[in-house]
């Protein structure tokens, strides 16, 4: 005999399961904004192959009290978890919360919904399904390479948003298959007539084998999906709708999923907020809807998607695991409150993973998208479960460790050195962006393979910039003394590691902020110039601003660029580094360039060139020093 009810399996005298899982405080930290991610993501990778987009709706309503499938049932085992856990006060605590919540006349629901989706084929029965893997399952997940999640833990986002941790699947399936279960998780209880306490989890179904009910669940008044409408219903019951909840979930989806918004495979309402391709600018730039914390984020996604004549576009070639496409822009001084100075990592099907940050500290932003490739599975396979991050550990081969860490730095060092190559070579002179011609790519030793850009555009003027800025002057004279000093930061450049913190910070004195411009203090003179020739006394040139920066941390490059205010057929060009007392220390040069050709490095220390008023000069460095420091430059002549 069959019968609807909720049902709470016993333990078997096993483990006593608590209310804080691991899965669910997953997805604890930022649980409006996990619900989002994890709800676009499953819905995206059930896309019908037959539909060109996914429609989705998070709609917020009320139902009474009665309304819920066996409330009752649902405040009883409440009531036999406190019973059980009296003298756990952090438990009893959660649940004495809980017990209110199921109590209130009227309970707050989120229904989330999916469309031109293949639905959660299954239901009507079977172990190796969809249905059965996110009902039943823990840790379980059948998804492909190119699916957005594969860790079969993301449904625990749902319960985090419930007062009292319960949810309600429903689905139409493209097999025709109609059904519906819920599931509340509460902590094991003690069983009535028995020693046995329960597992915990409990399933609104149909006998206690938990099948999931033939037919469609409708709590949501205001909906009805048609029988040629194939998708999948969540309902969250006893919804925690803290203030501000809409602004967050579309903030979160605007982050998380803009790429596939733009290019049209994703289209969601929640509430009466439509965000679709047609309509993302009014929201991109809408306060009263995106978050300040992710605005730079959001804003610049969208650009670097949508600015195709502005851009720079590169595809970078991965060998055998496909390639990357990787987008780029620069911001004027006007606009540069947008730049991120980041690199959003993106993998199909259009999902943001992580973000590579300090890229340069120049404005600007980037892009990375990573298609449906062998790269793309080889890096799904490595995600944390919120899917925020590769991790290099979870791969138990050292080897295939070692060869996978290796493709990810190849990658990074890849999107560095064409996004230096398009800074070096950017022709925008009217506003030269606080310096973006300043990242010269260094003299290389061995040029790499296979590097060659493809469908690049370079512009002079970003579109976005409406006015133009006035180049700033400066006022130099060469005979006043600049009480400054010379002394440079370093512009720290990214180190990839394994951990989720890619910033590593450079040993010694660092207290500025990096690719700042700095004023000399140039004081030195002598009597002989270095060949020794009577009469010629060195002078220091005077006023100059320098610019140092190190873009490649691994090989010890570093460059430094400046505008001549002299002209001078013989000047030598010294590098310091600066500890935390003050104490400088001459950097050996092991080579250097100037403007792409090939300098003299003189005893080691010094390099000898010649300079013309008014000419940017960008020299490249390789140094002997293995760790970041902060640098004073020297640039000096004998007259």
């Amino acid at each position: 005999m069959t019968e609807i009810k909720w049902n709470f399996p016993g333990n078997g005298h096993g483990t006593d399961t608590g209310l804080d899982s691991a899965d669910v405080e997953t997805f604890k930290k930022d649980t409006i904004s996990s619900l989002a991610r994890e709800m676009c993501q499953n819905s995206i990778d059930a896309r019908s192959p037959e539909k060109p987009k996914v429609r989705m709706e998070f709609h917020s309503f009320k139902i009474g009290n009665d309304e819920i499938p066996g409330c009752n049932q649902i405040k009883k085992q409440i009531d036999a978890c406190i019973d059980t856990w009296t003298e756990n006060k952090k438990i009893t605590s959660q649940l004495v919360d809980m017990k209110k919540a199921v109590n209130e006349d009227e309970i707050v629901c989120l229904r989330i919904s999916d469309f031109n989706t293949t639905g959660l084929v299954g239901v009507s029965g079977g172990d190796n399904t969809p249905w059965h893997y996110l009902v039943h399952g823990s840790g379980l997940s059948d998804k492909s390479a190119t699916s957005g999640g594969s860790k079969g833990i993301g449904k625990f986002a749902t319960f985090v948003t419930s007062a009292f941790n319960t949810v309600f699947y429903s689905t139409n399936t493209v097999n025709g298959e109609k059904g519906y279960e819920g599931i509340c998780k509460l902590c094991s209880a003690k069983q009535e007539g028995t020693t046995e306490k329960t597992q915990g989890t409990g399933y609104y179904g149909n006998s206690i084998e938990n099948d999931s009910i033939l037919g469609e669940l409708k709590l949501d008044k205001d909906f009805n999906r048609s029988d040629e409408d194939y998708g999948t219903d969540v309902f969250i019951i006893g919804f925690k709708n803290p203030v501000g909840w809409k602004k967050d979930i579309v903030s979160k989806i605007l982050d998380s999923f803009m790429a596939a918004i733009v290019y049209g495979t994703l289209e969601i309402t929640v509430d009466d907020i439509v965000i679709s391709a047609d309509n993302l600018k009014n929201i991109v730039f809408n306060d009263d809807l995106v978050n300040k914390t992710v605005k730079n984020s959001v804003v610049s996604q969208y650009l670097l998607l949508t600015d195709e004549t502005n851009r720079f576009e590169d595809t970078i070639p991965m060998g055998d695991y496909g390639n990357a496409t990787l987008y780029l822009l620069e911001f004027d001084e006007e606009h540069e409150q947008y730049a991120t100075n980041n690199c959003v990592m993106i993998r199909y099907p259009f999902m943001k993973i992580k973000v590579v940050d300090k890229i340069t500290t120049l404005p600007c932003s980037a892009m990375c998208i990573i298609g449906d490739n062998k790269l793309n599975s080889t890096f799904r396979n490595i995600e944390n479960p919120q899917h925020t991050n590769w991790e290099f550990n979870r791969i138990d081969d050292l080897s295939e460790r070692s060869e996978v860490r290796a493709l990810y730095h190849d990658l990074i060092d890849k999107i560095k050195e064409y996004i230096t190559n398009h800074l070096a070579s950017s022709d925008n002179t009217t506003t030269d962006l606080e310096g973006a011609g300043d990242y010269i790519p260094v003299i290389e030793t061995e040029k790499k393979n296979g590097n060659a850009y493809q469908n690049t555009t370079i512009v002079d003027v970003a579109k976005i910039q409406e006015n133009k800025i006035k180049v700033k002057t400066v006022n130099l004279n060469g005979s006043v003394e600049d009480e400054n000093g010379n002394g440079v930061e370093v512009d720290i450049i990214n180190n990839i590691n394994d951990g989720p913190d890619e910033t590593v910070a450079p040993s010694g004195h660092n207290g500025g902020s990096g690719g700042g411009l700095h004023g000399g203090d140039n004081q030195q003179s002598g009597n002989e110039d270095p060949n020794g020739h009577e009469g010629l006394k060195h002078a220091d040139l005077r006023g100059m601003e320098y610019r140092f920066f190190c873009f490649d941390k691994r090989n010890r490059k570093y460059g430094v660029t400046f505008v001549s205010d002299y002209s001078e057929p013989e000047v030598y060009f010294e590098l310091y580094s600066v500890d935390d007392s003050g104490q400088k220390d001459r950097v050996k040069i092991l080579s250097c360039g100037i403007n792409d050709n090939k300098a003299e490095v003189v005893d080691d220390y010094r390099v000898k060139f010649s300079i013309d008023k008014g000419t940017r000069y960008n020299i490249s460095l390789i140094t002997d020093q293995d760790d970041m420091f902060s640098g004073e430059v020297k640039i000096y002549a004998y007259r």
